[in-house]
């Protein structure tokens, strides 16, 4: 089934069909609509998670999708085209505005997505409006009242689910890196259940009680949703807090206000608008808390890195080198130095151009970061000097790094039509073997390099206080941690 719903084409009408089918169990609400409609909501959230508009095939599927649950359902064959006319028009239009707004550039944030989303939630229904005025008995008057009220349902509905299904997926997982900033608290997993069931109870004393406060103080839970638990978890609480007070206000057991309502529909608008109004400023505010951790992260990212490679930059090196060397000082946990050179690169500079130097020192740097672990820190200290801090069990370990180094780098490579071959002088220390102290191991590592550069490059050395008979380390997971690997923004 997962498979299947891998795939656009057939994801689109079975999930619309599911949809269809599960806000039929609510009932009607306002003019004459389902209180929960949810199969076009469902379809455009869809389409704009996969960034296109509805199209023949979308059209085909969606119909003999909408005529399978009609079916089942049993609906009257006579009410089928209005319907599915309806939603193919409500889908169409919202996608079709949403695809404008990204082409046009809007979509920069998450507060701009929010904002586009609203715009197609509304727009969407409204565009159907004219065919329910049309196909609506009695008075004209009475028919645009349905028609408006309907559509506002609709769009209440369609701003929830499309929240929902286009936060799927943004930060996934506790430590998912866009949605805690670099220094926040990881929420944790009993966070979640204890606020999913504060909103449970605090939704069952609304419809129990039938007073605002408990709607309210809901409210208010899902404002904590937006701060602490990240944009997906405060839409799914959204869009569960919406469906199950409506549920209520279904069976009569939720009252609008103080006072009971009667069934009209003056009393469903109000409720749908207290809906929105009591769930949509959480997920707002989880946008904008979204975006700001987003752009936190990314600014400590840039300030951490280097903007060509990639890879760390000194001053994210000179941190872990620190901490490595505190850790071999206080604890003998042993780890290697590297400093590395890439061979006659003012000459690639000189003879094929600048951009293509770039393209070289980008594909050495890609090189030496898969030629070790993701642990190890891999590091751009100045033009086309790099350097690697790695934790060690033993010399030979060292010795085995530093050749496949070297043999990684110095393969053929293209660069727009040019072939070249790369090549790297190495020159490495152990610590605590020669020193602890960071300055000393950047000299010696320094002076291991000039070695094998007079060797003839293409090589690599290690600093000559080196001894062969260095006792074997063994490293503990922990140990490892303080190295701080490098962190790269996913988003």
């Amino acid at each position: 089934m997962l498979s299947l719903l891998s795939l656009p084409e057939l994801a689109l009408p079975l999930c619309y069909a599911a949809a269809l089918g599960a806000g039929r169990l609510l009932g009607e609400g306002p003019g004459e609509h389902p209180a929960l409609a949810l199969g076009a909501p469902v379809a455009i959230g869809m389409l704009l998670r996969f960034g296109r508009g509805l199209d023949a095939a979308d059209i085909a599927g969606l119909a003999a999708a909408h005529v399978g649950v009609a079916l089942i359902l049993g609906d009257q064959p006579s009410a089928w085209p209005v319907a599915l006319a309806s939603d193919l028009i409500e889908i169409g239009c919202g996608s079709l505005i949403f695809l404008w707004l990204r082409r046009a550039g809007f979509l920069t944030s998450q507060k701009m997505v929010a904002a586009a989303a609203a715009a197609a939630a509304i727009l969407g229904p409204l565009a159907a409006t004219p065919l329910d005025v049309l196909t609506l008995a009695g008075p004209l008057t009475a028919r645009l009242s349905a028609a408006g009220a309907g559509a506002f349902a609709d769009a209440v509905t369609m701003g929830f689910v499309v929240a929902l299904i286009l936060s799927f997926g943004r930060g996934r997982g506790l430590d998912a890196p866009c949605e805690h900033g670099a220094d926040d608290e990881r929420p944790r997993a009993w966070e979640f259940v204890a606020s999913s069931l504060l909103i449970a109870a605090l939704v069952l004393g609304a419809a129990a009680d039938s007073g605002p406060m408990w709607s309210l103080a809901a409210s208010v839970a899902l404002l904590w949703f937006a701060l602490r638990l990240g944009l997906n978890a405060t839409s799914i609480a959204a869009f569960s807090f919406f469906t199950a007070l409506l549920a209520f206000a279904q069976q009569g057991q939720w009252r609008v206000l103080l006072e009971p309502a009667p069934a009209t529909l003056s009393a469903d608008l109000l409720r749908y608008g207290l809906l929105a109004l009591l769930g949509g400023p959480s997920v707002i505010v989880a946008a904008v808390v979204h975006d700001q951790r987003r752009l936190k992260r990314l600014f400590a990212y840039r300030a951490m890195h280097d903007g060509l490679t990639k890879l760390v930059n000194r001053t994210r090196f000179a941190e872990t080198l620190d901490s490595a060397s505190t850790a071999a000082r206080l604890r003998g946990r042993r780890f290697v130095l590297f400093l590395i050179d890439l061979d006659h690169f003012k000459g690639v500079n000189d003879t094929y151009g600048h951009a293509r130097g770039d393209q070289l020192l980008i594909e050495v740097a890609s090189r030496l970061r898969q030629s070790v672990r993701e642990t190890d820190v891999v590091a751009r200290i100045g033009g086309d000097e790099f350097a690697i801090v790695a934790p060690v069990s033993a010399v030979a370990d060292a010795m085995g790094m530093a050749k496949r180094l070297v043999s990684a780098v110095n393969e053929v490579c293209d660069l727009e039509g040019v072939e070249v071959r790369p090549s790297i002088t190495v020159g490495g220390v152990l610590a605590p073997d020669s020193s602890t102290n960071p300055r000393d191991l950047m000299l010696l590592a320094d002076e291991a390099m000039y070695e094998a550069k007079r060797a003839g490059r293409n090589c690599w050395r290690f600093s000559s206080a080196e001894r062969e008979g260095a006792p074997y380390v063994a490293w503990g997971e922990g140990d490892l941690a303080l190295a701080k690997p490098e962190t790269l923004l996913v988003d």
